[in-house]
């Protein structure tokens, strides 16, 4: 078992229920309120807070003025696991995907392409806008945040999510290796690994061109 795994399964659901969304919404808004975090979070108020309380003693969270930051010990009791991809289409491919993406960590990030990557990189505009897709990323159960790409390189946006694994689809052009080794040189610690391609004759192109 991993130290990872360890730490997680020494944690309990909720006070890793917890952990996540303070890390999501502090990516997502670049605050976690205690208040906003009961309003989010499926649970009634008082076991939220309850287990905002329990994560704070254990020394995995710290409150001050009314927010919630993880501790690094906090941070280290997630997985997380980061993806990135156009989707256009949910179909079929993309859940497969995204489950066996999510299964390698207890936290999953996909980042969702601009238009502009979407054009450059399929000789055509996206078939819907990025705040569209990611509006239907978000809706899907294995995923604990989608976010926005930018214009910059994929490191802009890993420096800001962290993660312990970058998930590369199987028909994506990245190189791993040189994903970790350039990350190492950023300050974060990494691996990569390549997505199976589990139903690889179900492709967006495909899609649209049977239509």
């Amino acid at each position: 078992m991993t130290a990872v795994k360890q730490r997680a399964s020494e944690t309990s659901r909720e006070t890793l229920d917890i952990l996540r969304e303070v890390y999501v919404e502090n990516l997502r808004d670049g605050k976690a309120p205690v208040g906003g975090m009961v309003r989010r979070m499926e649970a009634p108020p008082a076991s939220v807070r309850s287990a905002i309380k329990e994560a704070t003693e254990k020394k995995l969270a710290k409150v001050a003025n009314g927010l919630v930051e993880l501790t690094p010990e906090g941070r280290r009791r997630l997985k997380v696991v980061m993806v990135g991809g156009a989707f256009e289409i949910i179909h079929p491919g993309h859940i497969n995907a995204l489950t066996e993406a999510k299964s390698m960590g207890n936290t999953l990030v996909v980042v969702v392409a601009t238009d502009e990557s979407v054009e450059r990189n399929k000789g055509r505009a996206p078939v819907t806008n990025q705040a569209s897709r990611v509006g239907l990323v978000s809706s899907l159960r294995q995923v604990d945040l989608a976010l926005p790409g930018n214009k910059g390189s994929i490191f802009d946006i890993l420096l800001r999510i962290r993660p312990d694994v970058v998930a590369l689809g199987y028909d994506q052009q990245h190189n791993g290796e040189e994903i970790v080794k350039e990350a190492a040189r950023r300050g974060v610690t990494t691996t990569c690994v390549r997505l199976g391609a589990i139903i690889p004759q179900v492709k967006t192109s495909k899609i649209l061109s049977s239509m």
